[in-house]
C-alpha cells in the first residue's frame, strides 16, 4: 500500500495522476470524505495505470496523552478476502522507493502486538497445532502441550535441511489438548526483532528466498529449508556477502509464517532489469525472480577503507526485496569489540594495590 497527499485545489470526485515506488502512473479518484492535504492509502498496482478506489484513513480527534496533534489511525485493512505476502503500510520514502512495513494486519486468527520486539499470539481450537523454532515460547494455555519434532516432522533429511538453512534440528509443536479455545504466543530469539508475517499464498511460487535462521514461527504446512544461494555466477555466489547455503520458506496458498527480522525493516518492488545495490548484510529476503549478483565497491582504498569490503550485493527485478535497519552480525561483532577493548591489559589488576603497597 501507498500513503499519497491530496493536492491544494483537487475536489472530491475528480482524479489525480500519481507515479508509483513501482513507476507505475496510477490515476486516483479522490474520496468524497478527502479534502486537501489528507492522507489515502491506495495499492500499487505495478501495471497499466487504470483507475483506483482510493480510502481514506480514520483520523482520532483526540490529543495523545502529552498533548499535540491529533494522531493518524492504522491504516484500513485490505478488503476481505485479499492475500498480502508482505504488507508494506509504513512510511515511503520519495527518493528511493523503499517504504516501510509498519503496521501489519494479520492473518485470521493471528495477532501481533507490541510497538517494538512484538510478540505473536495465536488462536488455538481444540486439537489445532502451530509450531516455531525452539525457544520463542512467550506464553499459552494450560490445556497447550508441546512437543519437539525432528525435522518439522520430515525425518532426518528434513532436520539435516533444516540446519544447514541456519535452524535448529527440532521444531516445537504446539497442539491445543483442551475442550476450549487455547492460545499460545512467540517472539523472536534474536535480539532487536521485528517479526514480518508472511501469507505464502500471495508469494510467487509461494517459496522465498530469506537470509539463515529467518524462520521463527507459523503453520505446520510451512517448512524452513536449505536452498543455494542463486547468484548469477560464482564470484556472486563466493563474494555477495550472504553464505553459499540460505534459506527458503515454502509453504501452500494457506500458509502462514513469520520471520524475524532486526530494526526498520522496509520493502521495495523491483521492475524487470531494475537493479539496487545493497549490504548483503541488512537483507531479509527476497522473492525467487530477483537475480543475485555481486559489484566491487571501488578503489584500493575504498575497499579496505570504505566499510563495505571488495564487494557489494547487486539485486535485479522483478520482484520484491526486503531489507533490514540492524544487521545481528554488525550488531554481535560490535559488541566483541567492545568487550575486548574493555578487558584488562595483562598485570594491569594489581597495579594500584602494588603502587599502595610500596608507599
Amino acid at each position: 500500500m501507498v500513503q499519497v497527499v491530496v493536492p491544494e485545489g483537487a475536489a472530491p470526485g475528480s482524479h489525480m495522476l500519481v507515479r508509483m515506488p513501482s513507476g507505475t502512473d496510477c490515476s486516483i479518484e479522490i474520496p468524497p470524505n478527502a479534502p486537501p492535504g489528507a492522507v489515502l492509502v491506495v495499492p500499487d498496482p505495478g501495471a497499466t495505470p487504470r483507475p483506483v478506489q482510493a480510502v481514506a484513513p480514520p483520523v482520532e480527534r483526540k490529543s495523545s496523552w502529552f498533548g499535540g496533534s491529533p494522531r493518524q489511525a492504522q491504516p484500513p485493512a485490505p478488503p476481505v478476502g485479499t492475500v498480502v505476502a508482505i504488507e508494506a503500510t509504513g512510511d515511503v520514502s520519495g527518493v528511493s522507493g523503499f517504504q516501510c512495513l509498519g503496521q501489519q494486519h494479520m492473518p485470521s486468527g493471528w495477532d501481533l502486538f507490541g510497538d517494538k520486539y512484538g510478540i505473536v499470539a495465536k488462536t488455538l481450537q481444540p486439537g489445532e497445532i502451530v509450531k516455531s523454532e525452539p525457544g520463542a515460547m512467550v506464553f499459552m494455555s494450560d490445556n497447550v502441550e508441546m512437543s519437539a519434532k525432528t525435522g518439522g516432522g520430515r525425518g532426518l533429511k528434513g532436520a539435516f535441511s533444516q540446519a544447514v538453512s541456519g535452524e535448529a534440528l527440532v521444531t516445537v509443536d504446539y497442539r491445543n489438548n483442551g475442550p476450549g479455545v487455547g492460545h499460545v504466543g512467540f517472539t523472536a530469539n534474536q535480539p532487536f526483532s521485528t517479526v514480518v508475517p508472511v501469507q505464502l499464498g500471495a508469494v510467487p511460487g509461494g517459496a522465498l528466498n530469506v537470509k539463515r535462521g529467518a524462520y521463527m514461527a507459523g503453520t505446520t504446512d510451512v517448512h524452513a529449508s536449505a536452498k543455494r544461494l542463486p547468484a548469477k555466477n560464482m564470484l556472486a555466489c563466493c563474494c555477495g556477502g550472504l553464505p553459499p547455503v540460505i534459506q527458503v520458506v515454502k509453504g501452500p496458498p494457506s500458509g502462514v509464517a513469520f520471520l524475524s527480522a532486526a530494526g526498520t525493516v522496509v520493502s521495495r518492488q523491483l521492475q524487470a532489469g531494475e537493479a539496487i545495490q545493497v549490504d548483503s548484510d541488512v537483507i531479509v529476503g527476497f522473492e525467487q525472480s530477483v537475480q543475485f549478483d555481486v559489484k566491487k565497491t571501488g578503489d584500493i582504498v575504498t575497499v579496505c577503507c570504505g566499510g563495505e569490503g571488495c564487494f557489494n550485493t547487486v539485486l535485479t527485478g522483478p520482484g520484491h526485496v526486503y531489507l533490514q535497519s540492524i544487521s545481528v552480525d554488525k550488531l554481535m561483532s560490535q559488541l566483541v569489540t567492545i568487550t575486548k577493548e574493555s578487558e584488562p591489559q595483562d598485570g594491569g589488576g594489581g597495579g594500584p594495590e602494588a603502587a599502595e603497597m610500596a608507599r
